[in-house]
């Protein structure tokens, strides 16, 4: 998959996790973000951070995807330091918070690399690797199917020996969390039949955590039919909502980091 094919599905009429997300963190940063489409005054370190790193790790996986020689240690490395180059270079500045560094963020991300490379399970076979999708989505208590479709990319698709699929998610962040009930799991676990991965497709989450002494949590979720169903419910919700016009403000501790702070809070 290249970042152009999803772009492409983004042409649509469309929701995604994200923005799912977003609105239940803030529906005024939404109307900003997604209808709006206000200029963001910056991006936040963590983001640029972990987009270096999952182009780090896009590479790892398509290497064995395609049965090529597995990437060293050192590429992997150098992978995600040209990524966080031009993470740098973006016309869009990057924040970073009190403890944070573009320098020491860029040593932390060459150790996190060295340390996947060391730790990941290899799996038996990658399918996928930054695997776009758009699918139909409805409510599930009035049978109505939106307009909107969902649309998004798994981070990679791995299949056992007995040909079971598995879908890999990313994650870097500052400690370790668990992620029982995690609405992006969920969604995968809703898309996964739907796309040719068959039923009870579960979500391997790896999470690079950037401590002191960076470490690598691996854990295996598997989401329920219930579970499926609450997150439809949360799309009925949201998009009723956006439908309504509901772009309310939360002002907390996230305003302070909000790209869209000076617009919102000037209104």
């Amino acid at each position: 998959m290249t970042r152009s094919a999803l772009a492409v599905l983004r042409q649509e009429q469309h929701i995604s996790v994200s923005a799912i997300s977003t609105y239940l963190r803030c529906p005024a940063a939404f109307e900003h973000r997604y209808l709006l489409h206000t200029p963001p005054s910056h991006r936040a370190g963590a983001l640029a951070f972990g987009s270096a790193i999952h182009t780090a790790l896009a590479r790892f996986y398509t290497e064995l995807m395609h049965n090529q020689p597995e990437v060293s240690a050192e590429q992997l490395a150098a992978t995600f330091s040209d990524a966080w180059t031009r993470e740098m270079a973006s016309h869009i500045p990057v924040l970073f918070n009190k403890s944070e560094a573009a320098d020491t963020l860029r040593d932390k991300g060459v150790k996190m690399t060295h340390l996947f490379h060391a730790e990941a399970p290899r799996p038996h076979h990658v399918i996928g690797v930054e695997e776009p999708f758009s699918i139909e989505v409805c409510d599930p208590t009035t049978g109505e199917v939106y307009d909107e479709r969902l649309v998004g990319a798994i981070d990679a698709i791995a299949q056992d020996k007995d040909g079971q699929s598995h879908i890999l998610e990313h994650k870097t962040g500052a400690r370790k969390r668990g992620f029982e009930g995690d609405l992006q799991g969920a969604a995968y676990s809703y898309v996964a039949p739907r796309i040719g991965l068959g039923e009870n497709v579960g979500v391997t989450y790896q999470l690079l955590t950037k401590t002191k002494t960076p470490a690598l949590h691996i854990e295996n979720v598997s989401f329920s039919v219930a579970d499926e169903r609450d997150f439809l419910r949360t799309v009925a919700g949201v998009l009723a909502a956006v439908r309504a016009g509901a772009f309310y403000p939360r002002r907390d501790w996230q305003c302070h980091g909000c790209p869209y702070a000076g617009p919102c809070l000037a209104g």
